[in-house]
């Protein structure tokens, strides 16, 4: 068997991870060489870091061997490895499922991998093939993600890089979702059908920093970046705008994430702010939502202690920056608009019960095959997605016969009329109050205001839980002319 790895290349030096909180990210200082690298082995990393691989070996990553012989036996049967890999519907399995494993037994090319891993007969794939030498399958482990040839010495700007199975070395990348996407997204392979990353970049999750720029421009000029986050007014901009920026850069803290990543002049924003290092910001990338190490669950990113907080109900990693799970006094409350309860005089409500998830509208997977709803996962977070036949809709999974943008111009435009009219009389019970004692008024123009900035909190526009929006609007707006009609 030809081995396709220069002997003098290998090195076996252990792999200690340059790690910042959870997230752990390393520079390849031999990475883009023209030798060939062995990357270090998985047991060399456990050494130092048993607790990343108890995660990593729970997690679809580590038990990546059966899929391919699976789709080897369903899918091609009577090709060969280098049909499978160059022919008419070429596909790369070795290249995402295991990038390592070329390094197997000496090393070897990636045809060479598919058959020392997969069994064959007359040298082609059969409905019988199955895994082979499972013991060496390296899976989706730490060094198909990691590059550290010089064992960590001198990293002081650490980057991500990935095992290129077909090249036999690291290429290193410019951020973490970049990396995600070589599998996840067609980065490395245009046609493929997993393409989770590409949806995420035509989000708004991946366009947050001119928001964050905009923002300090015209709401905090004059503030330091310290007066911004901990401030007597305080918005913490990084937590959800880019949680991981506080990785970047060799780590800092949120404040210090703000001063990096935003212009100021003699330390404070300025009308004139504007963004700086844009390619260093992750926006709400991947790892944001997603433990690296432990990919399958959701997990939020706490930017204030650099660690990974597992999310057990999704809604609740949706409600640490779209509702009040981890800033109460935050004015994004679709969590809990959806939730139907927090208004003050206004019965709990919820339009349709069992949507239990934001997930179920906002990240709804069609079971059509090839279909781009099945091959986003949801990622662009749309409620419609466009395909070739025409559109694949959220609201069609329980209601196949509504016209779902009708629906949502009527919601949108009904909840409109109704806040400009309770937010003008909110606004006159205001004047009409200034200066009053009177508790009984006073408690109704509390209730107004609230239930008023509560239903305006909605991100939607008026969709999300329509009714109980409108009962919020509906009692602002009555409590408002309650206290005119008494002035």
């Amino acid at each position: 068997m030809h081995r396709n790895v220069h002997p003098d290349s290998r090195i076996t030096i252990p792999l200690r991870l340059l790690a910042t909180g959870a997230l752990v990210v390393l520079f390849g200082a031999g990475c883009g060489g023209d030798d060939k690298v062995a990357a270090p082995t998985e047991k060399a990393c456990t050494e130092c870091h048993e607790g990343i691989a108890s995660l990593e070996a729970g997690s679809r990553h580590m038990v990546t061997l059966q899929d391919v012989a699976d789709e080897l036996a369903e899918e091609r049967a009577g090709e060969t490895p280098e049909e499978v890999l160059h022919g008419g519907d070429a596909e790369n399995c070795i290249a995402c499922h295991a990038p390592t494993a070329i390094l197997a037994d000496g090393g070897m090319t990636e045809v060479e991998a598919m058959q020392y891993f997969f069994s064959t007969a007359d040298g082609k794939f059969s409905a019988a093939t199955e895994a082979t030498h499972a013991g060496d399958w390296p899976h989706v482990a730490c060094e198909a993600c990691h590059d550290s040839p010089d064992g960590h010495q001198g990293l002081s700007s650490p980057q991500v890089a990935i095992f290129d199975s077909r090249l036999g070395k690291y290429t290193p990348l410019s951020d973490s979702s970049n990396l995600c996407g070589q599998c996840h997204g067609s980065l490395r392979f245009p046609d493929s059908d997993h393409l989770t990353h590409d949806a995420w970049r035509t989000s708004r999750h991946a366009d947050t920093q001119q928001d964050v720029a905009d923002e300090l421009a015209e709401e905090r000029s004059g503030q330091s970046p310290h007066e911004v986050v901990a401030g007597d007014d305080p918005e913490n901009c990084i937590a959800c705008h880019g949680p991981t920026a506080v990785l970047a850069n060799g780590g800092m803290t949120e404040e210090a994430a703000l001063g990096y990543f935003f212009s100021t002049s003699g330390g404070a924003f300025t009308g004139g702010t504007s963004i700086l290092h844009e390619d260093e910001w992750p926006n709400v990338a991947c790892a944001a939502c997603h433990d690296p190490h432990n990919p399958d669950g959701p997990s939020y990113f706490n930017s204030e202690t650099k660690q990974y907080e597992p999310i057990v109900d999704t809604p609740q990693l949706c409600g640490r920056c779209h509702g009040t799970l981890r800033f109460p006094d935050t004015d994004h409350l679709s969590y809990n608009v959806r939730a139907g309860t927090g208004g003050i005089g206004v019965a709990d409500r919820q339009l349709m019960p069992s949507v239990t998830s934001c997930v179920d509208c906002h990240m709804y997977v069609s079971d059509v095959d090839g279909s781009n709803s099945s091959m986003t996962h949801g990622h662009n977070f749309a409620v419609s997605v466009e395909e070739e036949s025409g559109t694949t809709t959220s609201c069609d999974h329980c209601h196949a016969a509504m016209d779902v943008p009708a629906k949502i111009e009527e919601f949108q435009t009904s909840y409109a009329d109704l806040d400009a009219v309770a937010a003008a009389n909110v606004e006159l019970a205001v004047a009409a109050l200034e200066g009053a004692t009177d508790p009984v008024l006073l408690a109704k123009l509390d209730e107004a205001q609230h239930n008023l900035a509560f239903a305006e909190g909605d991100e939607s526009g008026g969709f999300h839980n329509h009714s109980y929006l409108m009962a919020l609007l509906n009692d602002a707006n009555d409590r408002a002319l309650e206290i005119l009609q008494t002035n």
